[in-house]
């Protein structure tokens, strides 16, 4: 009789259980990665698929029999945290300021700790540097400040410093996400080179968007694998229209009070010989309902950020925030920001870890990263109707950095709504949530009749069906 050969696997996990905070994430894991395997890891919000890669990765202590490694890994994270650069030790709005590389014999003093995207790559003018940067597109902004790349831009530049790096075993957390379309199907084709060149990868993704060259998926729910095999034989199991009521606010909603939201007339921002918008006009009026969308690097953010109050540059262009011009009517910040709702993926990396859930939300009310000390009983009442609505009441006092990235994005969510302002700025607003959750926001959003919204996405699908003009960049 004929002798099977089983390799080694690179990574075995024997019923495994990860506690973080007291609280079991994963319980009794058993996986094994073998090489040159291209594992797909999908589930709902908050069923552990981060921990899960983390757990791979050796991030977290584990019996010798319950977890064997070999082979090198590379773990990319949905946030860049680590000696070189964390973003605890910025703050929001600091990414704004200065210039684009935050060069100190350039006068920017205070500013000398922030890495150049070339320091955070260690990127050594070798052919296969230089290949590798170029194909990620970031060859023109090495010599960018990280602090002010754009939330695509991030994520480029992380996948790429864990290539250089040359691991066995690549793990990506949400590696698509942040990304435009273009550079999507880009870094799609190369990931399927380097699985076919024998790279092992191991990524989270949605369920509706696995690419071809995968050849397992594992699903994850509540911290358990529910089903894993080979990518043909699964099935993504679609995504069911829930009951769930749709919450009514009761705190009284801020009576748009102007006829225009925002004006702009020949904006443009540049940071030395930089230019990131130029020349932009564009009125939103009172009601109206905009998609924002670009590609990566665009301007996106940036063109948002004036419109918020969080760029300086607003002062020396021609912006109008509800009927004023900014910097010359005598209206503050604070006057802007208590009309609009905000989310964005940099308010998402700037944010304590230290408050609880509850915390977090109901700093929507103060406009700052600071909950209020007091609290009506109407707010109170629509923080736990959203939470419910959402699925997520478990998790309101939970601090805020044991959550996984997908259960804050929804309280960050919850946080623009939580108000009532007359408008909502949302900055790619579903990123790394479920699809259910996903419906379910576009649902919410749609119900409120009376706002002006403006809608960052790189995805269309993701649009409200409320959404009804497109502003391109």
């Amino acid at each position: 009789m004929a002798l099977i050969f089983m390799p080694n696997p690179l990574i075995d996990v024997h019923e495994l259980t990860v506690r973080r905070s007291g609280r079991i994430v994963l319980n009794t894991i058993t996986f094994q990665l073998n090489s040159g395997e291209c594992w797909a890891i999908t589930g709902p919000t908050g069923s552990g698929k981060t921990t899960f890669l983390q757990t791979l990765a050796g991030q977290f202590h584990a019996p010798p029999t319950a977890l064997i490694r070999s082979g090198s890994t590379e773990f990319v994270s949905f946030k860049e945290e680590s000696t070189q650069f964390s973003y605890g030790s910025y703050f929001y709005q600091q990414r704004y300021q200065a210039t684009m590389s935050d060069n100190p014999d350039k006068g920017d003093a205070g500013y000398k700790s922030i890495p150049k995207l070339r320091d955070f790559l260690g990127f050594n003018e070798t052919s296969e540097a230089k290949a590798l940067v170029d194909r990620l597109g970031l060859t023109p902004i090495l010599d960018r400040s990280f602090l002010k790349l754009s939330n695509g831009q991030t994520r480029k530049a992380r996948i790429g410093k864990a290539l250089l790096r040359h691991p066995s075993i690549l793990l990506l957390d949400n590696p698509f996400v942040g990304l435009d379309a273009g550079f999507r199907a880009e870094l799609t084709q190369w990931l399927a080179e380097l699985v076919d060149h024998g790279l092992t990868l191991v990524f989270v993704t949605e369920a509706v968007h696995i690419p071809d060259f995968v050849t397992n998926v594992a699903t994850l729910e509540e911290g358990q694998i529910q089903w894993a095999g080979l990518r043909q034989e699964y099935i993504a199991s679609d995504v069911v229209e829930t009951a769930n009521e749709l919450p009514i606010l009761e705190t009284k909603p801020v009576r748009p009070d102007f006829d225009e939201a925002f004006c702009l007339r020949n904006v443009t921002v540049r940071y030395g010989d930089v230019v990131i918008l130029n020349q932009i006009n564009w009125t939103v009026r009172t009601g109206e309902r905009w998609a924002l969308i670009g590609p990566n690097g665009a301007g996106k953010s940036v063109l948002l950020s004036l419109l918020y109050g969080d760029h300086p540059q607003a002062y020396a262009n021609d912006v109008n925030v509800f009927g004023y011009r900014r910097g010359k009517s005598g209206e503050s910040i604070w006057d802007v920001k208590r009309r609009i709702g905000f989310v964005s993926p940099e308010l998402h990396l700037y944010f304590p870890q230290g408050l609880s859930a509850r915390q977090v939300a109901l700093t929507g009310l103060t406009d700052t990263l600071t909950p209020p000390r007091r609290v009506s009983e109407e707010t109170e009442t629509d923080l736990l109707n959203l939470l419910t609505y959402f699925d997520i009441v478990p998790i309101l006092d939970r601090m805020f950095g044991t959550l996984s990235s997908g259960e804050q994005r929804l309280v960050l969510l919850i946080r623009a709504f939580l108000k009532n302002a007359p408008v909502l700025l949302l900055d790619e607003p579903f990123q790394v949530i479920d699809a259910q959750r996903i419906e379910l926001a576009r649902r919410l959003i749609d119900s409120f009749r009376d706002k002006t919204i403006l809608f960052i996405t790189h995805d269309r699908r993701e649009l409200p069906g409320s959404i009804t003009q497109i502003f391109s960049l």
